[in-house]
């Protein structure tokens, strides 16, 4: 079940009605029983390693808190953390790192035999967020939870069905008192709720699925004689990815921010503008915010972060990027994009001045200035997103040697029509309204991440632009917004669909 389905609308109007009106102790049990009825629906066969999971570290946690030795209470973190990474990289690294020592293994007079398992759902994400529950314990900075009541209160941060499947990633310290209180319906709450659902099913329904129905014909074609695409269309293609992303990504977030908020819970924000960023730097500080903070609490700050000269610092940058390439998908083509973003970032960061702007492009009038460093943002995020497009390195390969091939604007036109007369099916009416929806989506999502934007320099970030639209226009809004996602609902039967970061 995805939080993008008929059969969640249904979940969740029953779930959030029945629990706003139980008495708090009911709330906890309910809510849990509510997720594992949720991650049943979408991982059946998985239920039991989450449940195990819960279980083990529920009392772990227990362990380590009241453990009085240091050594001791220092070698049961590293304990915890090494179990459940084994417990992560058993299921969604074995095939991966089995393959890359196959030459090694065979040299020994060894099998390696591949795995047919699929990794559970979501288990990168609630890794992440036992590990950090354990370092915040080990640090003094939250309590474990203990008992009968607190045990639901951990399975609920662990598990809780806004963000199983693919974030965000939360604290325990921001998510574990929530779930100490009861939470009644609140009307205020459930309206701005519900403005980001529509939002977010914008930007994922109509922007994330919608390009998808393009790039996912031209990038699955990538190397075939027959029906391989070459020339401008690959370059457009990645920039529709690009845009696509986000969409699909920011769009889900806005649907699990919104579903939590109806029920009282408030998350982490995963997106703050992106897109409006002035340094590569700053991109990575507003794209999938709750992974990257994640990553500078616990693996960079840790590793010395910036304290012991620069040598250390871009070593430390270089292994935080590396792990984050490693995260999102068992594959080289992962590793290596997290590897160019280090680059990046520490490339960027050696030729910055004091003011932390790329020193290329400084000493311009400032809007001009500021318009190349977003184009120069664009453009290292549109490059080393190839490696995320391109299924392995051949794909890859056939991409660069292709993308300038036969640039003519008969060609360009000829695979235009191809793309969308024969790999996409619908008639020509629908798409008129195909692409018309998508740029009106496209100008309505623009100008929601420029005040969310706005907001931030301001000092109190907005999340929800459409709050501030005046409420006679607001209507007009959702009217709009709800017909162009009806719209591509019954085009590209996307009803269904999960985001692209529910399979990393």
């Amino acid at each position: 079940m995805s939080l993008i389905s008929i059969t969640f609308v249904v979940f969740f109007i029953t779930t959030s009605a029945i629990y706003l009106n139980l008495p708090q102790r009911f709330q906890n049990p309910f809510l849990l029983l509510s997720s594992f009825v949720f991650y049943a629906f979408s991982a059946p066969s998985y239920l039991m390693v989450l449940v195990a999971t819960i279980i083990l570290n529920f009392y772990a946690a227990i362990l380590l808190e009241r453990t009085n030795k240091q050594r001791t209470k220092k070698f049961l973190l590293v304990v915890s953390i090494i179990t459940n990474l084994l417990i992560l990289v058993f299921f969604k690294y074995y095939n991966f790192f089995g393959e890359s020592v196959r030459p090694l293994v065979e040299a020994l007079g060894l099998n390696f035999t591949k795995s047919n398992w699929a990794a559970p759902l979501g288990i990168s994400y609630y890794t992440l967020m036992i590990i950090g529950y354990f370092i915040d314990i080990y640090r003094g900075e939250v309590e474990s939870q203990k008992g009968f009541d607190g045990f639901f209160v951990f399975a609920l941060y662990v598990s809780f069905f806004p963000q199983i499947l693919a974030g965000p990633i939360n604290r325990a310290k921001k998510m574990i008192p929530q779930f100490l209180v009861r939470h009644t319906f609140n009307y205020g709450r459930a309206v701005e709720g519900m403005q980001r659902i529509l939002v977010g099913a914008l930007k994922k329904i109509v922007l994330g699925d919608g390009i998808g129905v393009i790039t996912n014909v031209v990038f699955s074609n990538l190397g075939s004689s027959e029906n391989g695409y070459y020339g401008p269309i690959l370059i457009i293609s990645q920039g529709l990815f690009v845009i696509r992303m986000f969409a699909d990504f920011s769009g889900y977030s806005d649907i699990a921010v919104g579903t939590a908020k109806i029920l009282g819970i408030e998350m982490m924000e995963n997106f703050n503008a992106p897109y409006f960023s002035l340094s590569f730097g700053e991109f990575w500080r507003r794209w999938h915010i709750s992974l990257a903070s994640w990553f500078r609490d616990y693996l960079y700050i840790p590793l010395g972060g910036n304290r012991k000269g620069k040598i250390k610092k871009y070593f430390n940058v270089m292994v935080v990027y590396f792990v984050c390439g490693l995260w999102h998908e068992p594959s080289w083509n992962f590793v290596l994009w997290g590897i160019s973003l280090g680059l990046i970032v520490v490339l960027e960061d050696c030729l910055s001045r004091k003011n932390s702007q790329p020193v290329l492009l400084s000493g311009i009038k400032d809007k001009i200035t500021k318009t190349l460093k977003r184009f120069y943002t664009a453009a290292c995020f549109y490059i080393t997103l190839l490696f995320a497009s391109t299924k392995d390195i051949n794909d890859f390969i056939y991409f660069m040697k292709n993308c300038f091939r036969n640039i003519r604007t008969d060609v360009f036109k000829n695979q235009l029509l191809d793309l969308s007369s024969n790999k996409i099916s619908i008639s020509k009416l629908y798409m008129v309204i195909f692409w018309g929806g998508l740029v009106l989506s496209l100008i309505i999502v623009f100008c929601f991440e420029y005040k969310i934007y706005k907001s931030g320099n301001a000092g109190c970030i907005d999340y929800n632009p459409i709050s501030s639209v005046k409420k006679r226009s607001r209507w007009g809004l959702y009217f709009v917004m709800g017909l162009i996602i009806f719209f591509f609902i019954l085009i590209t039967g996307s009803s269904e669909s999960a985001p692209i970061y529910q399979g990393f």
